[in-house]
């Protein structure tokens, strides 16, 4: 199996354990998940170890668990000091919390999985099941069918400021508007980058190139 992340030196599973005060528990479908993953694009991540006994694991307890629910022998390491137990645990815990307060952009993951089926990738590898993955991507698709043309104008002020209108009949509006509202639910602007490449992969379609 392909190891990819940087790492100290690989490790007999057997020689490693979980951390006494570890509170996490993963389940059979994270591991089986993971399992797909590294046997797919190989070791990406390596397991960080406490140089303290050269044997507890601080991060990466559900790599050691795949590894050992798959009986592989040897998993990548890395040792890392601390200056006391606590500052020890502290870390283990930031790991996992700091990563389970991110929040997903529905819109911007619907554009990356697609992007990755057209480079001809894997999106099992994203993590994601295919129930899934149809759900989040199918609801972008039922919302953006908006059916008929769209008018614009473009204009300039005094101070330079320049502005395109997009005159949409009540319908549509209504649909852009939610759209707009979905993709906006947390901050007051739309990325540019995804307004073109929406005109852009309608132009492509209209046009059949």
């Amino acid at each position: 199996m392909k190891i990819h992340c940087s790492h100290t030196e690989l490790r007999k599973v057997t020689e490693l354990k979980v951390h006494d005060h570890s509170p996490y528990i993963h389940s059979k479908s994270q591991i089986n998940t993971l399992t797909k993953i590294i046997t797919s694009s190989g070791w990406r991540n390596c397991i960080v170890v406490s140089s303290r006994d050269n044997a507890t694991i601080v991060k990466g307890r559900l790599l050691y668990e795949t590894a050992l629910s798959n009986n592989w022998s040897e998993v990548p390491v890395e040792y890392q000091n601390y200056n006391s137990i606590s500052d020890e645990m502290a870390d283990m815990i930031a790991d996992n919390k700091v990563t389970s307060m991110s929040q997903i952009d529905d819109f911007a993951l619907t554009d990356v999985i697609e992007k990755i089926n057209l480079l001809g990738g894997d999106v099992g590898n994203t993590g994601y099941d295919q129930d899934l993955l149809d759900q989040i991507v199918g609801q972008f698709h039922d919302e953006m069918s908006l059916g008929g043309e769209v008018e614009f104008e473009i204009d300039e002020d005094e101070s330079g400021i320049k502005t395109v209108k997009l005159i949409y009949d009540e319908t549509d509006y209504k649909k852009f508007a939610k759209i707009i509202t979905k993709v906006c639910e947390d901050t007051d602007t739309v990325p540019s980058q995804l307004i073109y490449n929406s005109v852009l992969k309608a132009y492509h379609e209209d046009s059949g190139s």
